[in-house]
């Protein structure tokens, strides 16, 4: 997702100022790699950076690619850098787990060419082949059922406009506002990239007696990978687990889809760790992983 266009494009749209350069690297044969990212001028330095305007980026590889074209695909990238007069590189990668074929050897590749690790993030990620309702604890399990009681859960499938999103849009502010924090997109932005991405953006309602209390919105990232991007509840409604329940929801509503994974997203700042948040996503059975950064200087 974080490499389609029609997702980049609301960068341009809403003039972030991004100046592009998406590179795509071929043997004679086939497309090995691509790659999303930018530039930005640092003080002294010209930076690659993949990517802004999105969560992370990185390395696409073909499927079944093998560990000494990545590394050839890497040294071609490093030329480019030169070439271009770029002083320094980062690469923001999602999880390993993201891949189809899960290991290590594009991080070893990355070390190897002398990348290193800058920043990490530890983000939590359900296996959703082994979540099965009956695995979690009884206490999760009797809030959840009593939330199901009360708690309607709509997901957003028509068109939306800035009228139509408001009150979803107002959760999520008044939440994030708790927090000292503002959603990454605006209103227009969310509206902007829903439209333009209906079937990769899933925008989920929890009401009491026809009133929203919760929102959640599912990045489809790949086509068996979801993020949660938002979750967000009113906090009067703090007593009826909104959260928990809207959760839950979004996870089984995930399995049914035939999803593989399941990421909630991160659960660390600045690489200080949010305990409570971290246990809260635990108790899904949903463990720890690092989105990690690296860093080249040329």
């Amino acid at each position: 997702m974080f490499f389609d266009g029609k997702f980049l494009e609301y960068n341009d749209e809403f003039d972030k100022g991004i100046k592009w350069h998406h590179l795509i690297f071929k043997d004679k044969f086939k497309t090995l790699a691509i790659l999303n990212g930018n530039e930005r001028i640092e003080k002294e330095d010209k930076v690659y950076i993949s990517c802004d305007g999105v969560s992370f980026g990185g390395f696409m590889w073909t499927d079944k690619i093998k560990i000494n074209d990545m590394n050839n695909v890497i040294k071609l990238f490093k030329n480019y850098l030169i070439d271009n007069n770029f002083t320094k590189c980062i690469i923001r990668n999602p999880p390993f787990l993201y891949r189809s074929h899960a290991n290590e050897e594009y991080e070893y590749v990355l070390l190897s060419e002398g990348f290193s690790v800058n920043k990490y993030a530890i983000t939590n990620i359900i296996d959703l082949s082994s979540f099965e309702f009956e695995k979690l604890k009884n206490s999760k399990k009797r809030s959840i059922q009593k939330s199901s009681e009360i708690i309607e859960i709509e997901l957003i499938e028509d068109i939306v406009t800035g009228e139509n999103l408001r009150d979803f849009y107002n959760i999520l502010h008044s939440n994030r506002e708790l927090k000292n924090v503002v959603p990454t997109h605006s209103l227009e932005e969310l509206v902007f990239l829903k439209n333009n991405l209906p079937d990769k953006i899933k925008l989920f309602t929890a009401k009491i007696e026809n009133e929203i209390v919760g929102i959640c919105t599912l990045f489809i990232v790949k086509k068996d990978v979801v993020l949660n991007f938002y979750l967000a509840a009113d906090e009067e409604h703090k007593r009826n687990r909104v959260s928990d329940y809207l959760l839950y929801y979004s996870i089984e509503w995930s399995k049914e889809k035939n999803f593989r994974i399941y990421d909630i997203g991160t659960s660390s700042v600045d690489d200080r760790l949010l305990q409570g948040l971290f246990d809260f996503k635990k108790k899904f059975r949903a463990d720890g992983f690092l989105r990690k950064s690296y860093i080249i200087k040329l």
